[in-house]
């Protein structure tokens, strides 16, 4: 029996430690769901609390103690949050003058990392705006040195780490539920149980008689950071992420809503500070609250309810209203000019789908352009599967898809697990000029997936397109997805060192390439990084030093050569079968995406197609095979073929006579927006 205790809380630890290598934004431990009713609960009681023989002064020091405990244990929180519960408003007043609120705030800003948290914070919009990535300067004709390189997709012939990960993950661990508990003991001194209850009401708390709300709490929470913490977290649309760390999302919230109900604090909620910030009242919050909604109550998907995430979604709803309340009770004592203006949701589902003619009028950029057009389009979903469970179109995985009932009782947490994934993917997938994924899953089941994923400019994979098939096994996620390469030219063509001819994907993260433990498939990942790192790491600029050993000639007249000559095979291959194949006989299920990617990008992939064309005839001495002497690339292109010129100056004269696909009425398709395809009902 011990032994068995032991293994679980060492199982445990384990995941919480590959929760944080995996890139979770928060990390909190479980604590289970007794100690959270507990803390979190609509009551608390403990011998701890102080009784009216009580002496103040020795009881803010033994709660200082307490708190300045290090290293801090869970039991002398849960102390300090029940001597507060149970304390009356004088006697907070009372400890808040003896500094116990000041060593709480204090230890809030030490634990959320606020350096971190306001640079991130301030850029966080930004980067959810999913802007193309910055390419620093460098000679277009000079591949960059190797360890500059190390990162994007160059082997350094290592499988060792560098550094004690684990010790690194734990210390960061301890400090994130520390912050968890801390924002309890805070809210716990403001409102005590209050927030806590089923239903609350805004008007009587506020009438309640608050002596220990003093002025004074203002600067000593304005310097916890807690607004930057707040507005960081709650752009985090991630329901995967969230649903890992309710716990933790539970108390933000309730703090939140704490703050709302003081006066003082409402414009920090309601005001964003500064132009690129939004309102952390009236925009992140409700925005955080309908993700949640819209992945719990769209579905139409046979997934069995979690009924832990059900609770807590509907927890976050009463907070909610109990935030718009007050923000818009304190908006209606200030000028219009002075309120806080955000779109009307209602307005936006009226507008009529957008075309490229009438977006031209708008003078958007081109980059915005590709975002207005394929945005509803990245996120999908269609009839992949038929009702005697065959494939409706190609598959790699057609004996796969046979063998699994995906209802079946076995599969639900499965099934749970990559509806969180999938419900996560739709505000997360990269959507840019220079490169985009895209997703198409079935109408029925929700472990097949279509993927598209758009090459990177400055890549000799530039504007092709490029199709994987997905597949999550019975055991997933302890073991990782199966992805492998559509776009082939039938079996002919490996594009890239870890992209085989016949459709393999060479990557650590899936298992089919040695890497480092970090760099290895586990639990906490999600299938985003697979697609991600399929993006960013493989899709390079210089692919051919992604075979293992030949980093090594980076920076040498050979090297060079070498690589130059294997990134023009790449390029004719790409204008072949990832632009001009998909232009010519597009999936069905990726029609409007496609087609919509060549209009918008048209002009570029012509420019891109005749400089190839110039370059293979000023160059044919260099051209050739492309080959390494050690390596055999197997691209299976006729590098001399007057046929594949003549293909790409199809490839040109055919966008040259594109009509815009947005003003032609689509044909009724089965495909449709996969939002209502996410979650457990």
């Amino acid at each position: 029996m011990l032994h068995s205790v032991f293994l679980t809380r060492k199982k445990s630890s384990r995941q919480r430690i590959l929760a944080f290598v995996t890139g979770s934004k928060q990390v909190v431990i479980s604590t289970g769901r007794f100690v959270t009713r507990v803390v979190m609960g609509s009551s608390l009681s403990t011998h701890d609390s102080p009784e009216p023989h009580d002496d103040i002064e020795s009881l803010a020091e033994r709660l200082n103690n307490l708190i300045d405990q290090k290293p801090w244990r869970m039991s002398d929180m849960l102390k300090v949050i029940g001597i507060l519960g149970e304390s009356t408003p004088d006697e907070k007043l009372q400890l808040c003058n003896a500094g116990v609120v000041d060593r709480i705030c204090k230890l809030i800003r030490e634990n959320n990392n606020s350096e971190v948290v306001v640079q991130r914070a301030t850029t966080a919009s930004t980067k959810r705006k999913r802007q193309p990535p910055q390419q620093q300067p460098r000679p277009a004709d000079n591949p960059p040195a190797a360890a500059a390189n190390r990162g994007i997709g160059y082997g350094r012939g290592s499988t060792k780490s560098q550094w004690d990960i684990e010790r690194t993950v734990e210390e960061r661990i301890a400090q994130e539920e520390h912050l968890m508990w801390l924002l309890c003991a805070l809210n716990t001194y403001l409102w005590g149980d209050s927030l806590k209850l089923s239903e609350v009401n805004a008007s009587v708390l506020a009438g309640r008689q608050a002596v220990h709300l003093v002025d004074g709490l203002l600067p000593m929470i304005l310097d916890t950071a807690i607004f930057s913490l707040l507005e960081y977290h709650l752009n985090n649309d991630s329901i995967f992420d969230v649903s890992q760390h309710l716990d933790f999302y539970q108390s933000l919230i309730e703090l939140t809503a704490g703050l709302s109900l003081i006066p003082s604090f409402l414009p920090y909620l309601v005001t964003p500070k500064d132009p690129e910030s939004k309102s952390i009242a009236k925009e992140l919050i409700p925005k955080f609250r309908d993700a949640l909604n819209s992945y719990m109550n769209n579905t139409k998907l046979p997934i069995s309810p979690d009924f832990t995430l059900i609770d807590f979604i509907q927890r976050i709803n009463d907070l909610t209203e109990l935030v718009l309340h007050c923000a818009r009770r304190y908006e209606s004592e200030l000028p219009p000019e002075k309120r806080v203006k955000t779109a009307d949701p209602r307005q936006r589902c009226l507008s009529p789908p957008p075309t490229a003619s009438s977006i031209a009028s708008a003078n958007l950029s081109q980059e915005d352009l590709y975002k207005k057009l394929l945005e509803k389009l990245q996120m999908t979903s269609t009839r992949l599967i038929d009702d005697t469970n065959q494939p409706i179109f190609s598959t790699n995985f057609k004996k796969e898809i046979k063998s699994i009932n995906p209802i079946a009782a076995s599969n639900r947490e499965r099934n749970r697990r990559i509806a969180k994934e999938l419900a996560s993917m739709t505000s997360s997938l990269p959507l840019t000029l220079s490169s985009s994924i895209f997703v198409v899953m079935d109408e029925s089941r929700v472990d097949v997936l279509k993927v598209l994923i758009t090459g990177p400019e400055d890549t000799p994979y530039c504007n092709g397109l490029f199709e994987f098939d997905i597949f999550f096994p019975p055991n997933y996620p302890n073991t990782p997805p199966k992805c492998l390469l559509l776009t082939t030219g039938g079996g002919t063509v490996r594009f890239n060192p870890n992209l085989y001819a016949d459709g393999k994907v060479c990557l650590s993260l899936l298992g089919t390439w040695e890497g480092r433990n970090e760099e290895k498939w586990n639990p906490l990942c999600s299938c985003l990084q697979v697609l991600v790192s399929i993006q960013a790491l493989i899709l390079v600029k210089h692919p051919y030093f992604n075979e293992p050993g030949f980093e090594r000639h980076q920076g040498t007249t050979r090297g060079d050569e070498s690589s130059r000559k294997y990134n023009f095979n790449i390029e004719q291959a790409n204008l072949i079968h990832a632009l001009y194949g998909q232009f010519r006989n597009p999936p069905a299920y990726f029609k409007d995406v496609i087609m919509r990617h060549f209009w918008i990008k048209r002009d570029d992939i012509i420019k891109q197609a005749e400089k190839w064309l110039m370059t293979s005839s000023l160059d044919a001495a260099s051209r050739g095979s492309g080959n390494d002497p050690d390596f055999d690339a197997g691209i299976g292109i006729q590098q001399n073929s007057t046929t594949n010129e003549a293909t790409i100056r199809r490839l040109i004269h055919d966008l040259q006579n594109m009509t815009d696909p947005t003003e032609v009425p689509a044909a009724p398709s089965a495909a449709g927006d996969a939002s209502s395809l996410l979650a457990a009902p």
